[in-house]
């Protein structure tokens, strides 16, 4: 079976050890003193019944930090975003230091080639921009890029997903938006690998499920997170702090935050299903103060995800981070350069 080898990563490393050894005693310390919030009752059983304390009163949970650990590592170290080519050779094998590319999302606009104006992005668009991932080699895997405006949001899961499907035989990621859309999708791609077993031995299709940031694991996006590690499907559970409005203006007291939210949605997984694969997530940056903007071309949110890799490496957790980002409204030089 033939593997994509992956781009060398793991070069730059802006945390010296004792720094990553400091954010993670750091993070043990807001699990067991300050918690998380966890807005849902099945979850904060799952936690309850794992040795968490919980505050009926307030949904907070605190963890001692031996039971963090216990149940982080209980997600694997390496996972398979398979592609759907019968030799492997659009398969990613992440972990490690092995770096692979693909798309982002999701935006609700797009601008067409040869146009200064943006239009609100469409089901089309999908199928388009699938059609070109597929034939770039440098793209390794197709995240779900544009968000369907001209459908209603129950059908928007199973649509995007099954549009991507359709123009690619690359691994497709997306983020999802209603419990029934991932049982939707699951049930679509089972149908495409001929067998609920075959898509769990071979996963084409992963999922993306954000937490609220700071510190909090809500209901609409917990059950999405709980019921896409149910059916063995590779999640990804990325937080977005931001220095100065939802996290510390330092990028070490964001780090932190950082971790804690994405540990807790990892953990949020295994409780679901023990060894789901599940992908640690990096999309933090800071915030303009003058506007309250999020800034992604910022030079600062290069810096976070090379740190947040630098923890994932320390979990033996594989992770999905965020680069080639631009602040830019049109493809110009700024566009360019950041």
């Amino acid at each position: 079976m033939k593997v994509r080898k992956g781009l060398p990563g793991g070069r730059y490393r802006p945390l010296k050890d004792q720094d990553v050894e400091k954010i993670h005693e750091t993070s043990l310390r807001v699990f067991a003193e300050v918690g998380v919030q966890v807005n849902f009752a099945e979850a904060r059983e799952l936690f309850r019944k794992a040795g968490a304390e919980v505050d009926d009163a307030t949904n907070v949970i605190r963890i001692a930090g031996d039971l963090v650990e216990e149940l982080i590592h209980k997600a694997p170290p390496v996972v398979q975003l398979c592609g759907r080519a019968e030799n492997g050779e659009l398969d990613c094998e992440v972990g490690g230091s092995k770096v692979y590319l693909g798309t982002g999302g999701t935006a609700l606009n797009v601008q067409d080639p040869g146009s200064q104006d943006c239009r609100r992005s469409t089901l089309q668009d999908i199928v388009n921009m699938a059609c070109l991932v597929d034939a770039l080699d440098n793209i390794h895997f197709y995240m779900l890029n544009v968000y369907p405006n001209d459908l209603p949001v129950e059908d928007v899961d199973v649509n995007r997903f099954g549009a991507a499907l359709n123009r690619t035989r690359k691994h497709v990621m997306g983020g999802v938006y209603t419990v029934d859309g991932v049982k939707n999708v699951v049930k679509m791609a089972e149908i495409i690998a001929g067998s609920p077993e075959r898509l769990r031995e071979r996963p084409f299709i992963s999922m993306v499920t954000c937490p609220i940031s700071p510190f909090k694991l809500d209901e609409s996006y917990g059950q999405l997170t709980m019921e896409a590690a149910r059916n063995g499907i590779p999640v990804v559970v990325p937080a977005e702090p931001l220095c100065g409005a939802t996290a510390p203006i330092t990028l070490a007291g964001n780090l932190v935050v950082q971790n804690v939210d994405t540990l807790a949605g990892v953990m949020l997984a295994q409780l679901a299903n023990p060894s789901t694969p599940t992908l640690y997530g990096c999309i933090s940056s800071i915030t303009d103060l003058r506007d309250m903007k999020y800034l992604s071309g910022a030079v600062e949110m290069g810096l976070m995800n090379a740190a947040a890799s630098q923890m994932a490496r320390f979990y033996q957790l594989p992770i999905y981070a965020t680069a080639g980002m631009s602040d830019a409204k049109v493809n110009d030089a700024q566009a360019g350069y950041e």
